[in-house]
């Protein structure tokens, strides 16, 4: 259900989401450490998305693994 974007020798920087939009359109949320190391979160178009509570639990625990690698966390 959840893909994501991976890089060779890198920790895994984003990852793309199921969700709804507003209408209940199927679209795709984007979480990833911009280059300054803040969390961003890409919504679709119309700036919604709806998550069912799988795609909560997948949000939480990535955000988790991003808020590890942020400037700041001693994790780098």
């Amino acid at each position: 259900m959840t893909s994501a974007q991976e890089t060779t020798n890198q920790p895994q920087q984003r990852r793309r989401i199921e969700c709804k939009d507003a209408l209940g359109r199927a679209r795709t949320l984007e979480v990833f450490l911009n280059d300054e190391g803040r969390l961003c979160l890409s919504v679709p178009v119309g700036g919604s998305a709806q998550l069912d509570w799988f795609d909560v639990d997948v949000l939480s625990a990535y955000v988790d693994v991003l808020r590890r690698q942020m400037p700041g966390t001693g994790a780098w």
